[in-house]
């Protein structure tokens, strides 16, 4: 028998999502792009010939997964997964 197969379908309560995992998942990643962006377009200065706005961007493709990365370690594990010690 499989597990999608029982009737006894006991599914719990899911948490709602945490705002620091709110925050640094969602609301963070937005403002160092587009804050970013808007920000340093202000100033008009480049570094080697290339566009301030441009080397942020650039640092924002490592900057936006750390985030994710640490919003996806600070949520709750689900039901089914074991905490590891």
């Amino acid at each position: 028998m499989h597990d999608h197969d029982r009737q006894d379908n006991d599914t719990g309560i899911m948490p709602a999502i945490s705002l620091p995992v709110l925050l640094v998942g969602i609301v963070l990643p937005f403002c160092l792009v587009i804050g970013g962006c808007l920000a340093l377009q202000a100033f008009r200065m480049a570094l080697f010939g290339i566009p301030l706005e441009m080397i942020w961007m650039f640092a924002c493709f490592i900057l936006v997964p750390a985030c994710l990365t640490v919003c996806w370690n600070l949520s709750p594990p689900g039901p089914d997964e074991k905490q590891v010690k």
